[in-house]
């Protein structure tokens, strides 16, 4: 976990109460579960442009994980595995966002990962992969 922290410090901001992202100084604690993801270059979807994504996995309910199931059902999408699947994955990292699923779908090939990976290692970390035999 210390080695993606590392890797992705250049990435991580934390937005203070004014809803602006702000550098984190070396005392700043970074919430847990709080994730902002600078774009390397501004990205336009929509007639919007995006310089960065806010993503807060910890305010996820378990109505998201339900809602997100129901969603990929209903576009005809097996859903077999949440923690492999591409497409749950980024509707999850949406709804941290709070932006539509379409708007990580359209994003560069890297962010996507960057993205993806987020919510890939959020997911695992919560013990949702753990299997009670």
């Amino acid at each position: 976990m210390e080695d993606i922290k590392k890797e992705n410090k250049q990435e991580e901001t934390v937005a203070n109460k004014t809803g602006l992202a702000v550098v984190p100084g070396p005392d700043t604690k970074i919430p847990e579960g709080t994730y902002v993801l600078t774009l390397a270059k501004p990205y336009t979807y929509e007639d919007k442009t995006y310089k960065e994504l806010v993503f807060d996995f910890e305010n996820l309910t378990g109505m998201d994980m339900i809602s997100i199931e129901t969603e990929m059902t209903t576009m005809g999408e097996i859903l077999l595995s949440p923690e492999i699947s591409l497409s749950f994955l980024s509707r999850m990292a949406a709804r941290a966002a709070k932006i539509g699923s379409d708007v990580i779908l359209h994003l560069p090939f890297r962010e996507f990962a960057k993205v993806k990976n987020r919510a890939q290692n959020f997911l695992i970390n919560t013990g949702f992969t753990e299997r009670i035999l």
